[in-house]
């Protein structure tokens, strides 16, 4: 049977739209491999390599990089590829700003899934990192705009389950979600994660609409 592959944001904005944009949600999500999808999925690459290379030091690369981007939005003539080179320059600033002081120790990267009858949804974390002795997973959303409500939820869930999936030693309170508009740092519950099932009654939604989309 073949298997159906979306990313643990795509699973947690389907999963917490309402009932009428669940399908167009979905839609944005179906096609990993689609122009839109892989454009979303590199936007954001230009700060990522700053933000790792803030957290060993290097301090040289992040103030270059900034520099850079600076100085190719002015040159740049498309609206939209200047609007990137803005946004990369933002959220690097942003991050240093609310989380830039955290002794991160960046280690590499992992790819994680979770699995749900024929449904495979990619858990990989943006950032992989130690901190006080403890394996720490990041999901960084450096996007002008929060996430919806209780898509952090699902998408921490989503990663702790992987990560224990994969036989890694993570604890509850260290899957995290970074929000570099609003400075808001959420993390799994103290008390542990619900069961499976409703993570698994999300995925079920999913497949059944899956056709559809």
């Amino acid at each position: 049977m073949d298997s159906f592959k979306i990313s643990m944001r795509g699973l947690a904005e389907v999963a917490n739209a309402s009932p009428a944009r669940k399908l167009s949600k979905l839609k944005k999500y179906k096609f990993p491999k689609s122009e839109e999808s892989v454009g979303r999925s590199n936007y954001y690459v230009k700060a990522l390599s700053a933000i790792k290379h803030h957290h060993r030091g290097d301090t040289s690369y992040v103030n270059s990089t900034l520099q850079a981007l600076l100085m190719r939005a002015k040159a740049e003539k498309s609206p939209l590829r200047r609007a990137k080179l803005l946004n990369n320059h933002r959220a690097i600033k942003e991050y240093l700003k609310c989380f830039g002081s955290r002794a991160l120790a960046i280690r590499p990267g992992k790819l994680l899934y979770y699995t749900f009858k024929e449904l495979v949804v990619s858990a990989q974390p943006d950032l992989v990192a130690e901190e006080n002795g403890d394996l720490v997973l990041i999901k960084l959303n450096l996007s002008k705009e929060d996430f919806a409500g209780g898509v952090c939820a699902t998408i921490l869930h989503v990663l702790y389950e992987a990560a224990q999936a994969q036989g890694l030693p993570i604890k509850p309170t260290r899957v995290e979600c970074l929000q570099t508009a609003s400075g808001s740092r959420i993390v799994g519950p103290r008390s542990g994660f619900p069961s499976r099932n409703s993570l698994n009654s999300d995925c079920q939604e999913l497949l059944a609409l899956w056709p559809a989309a």
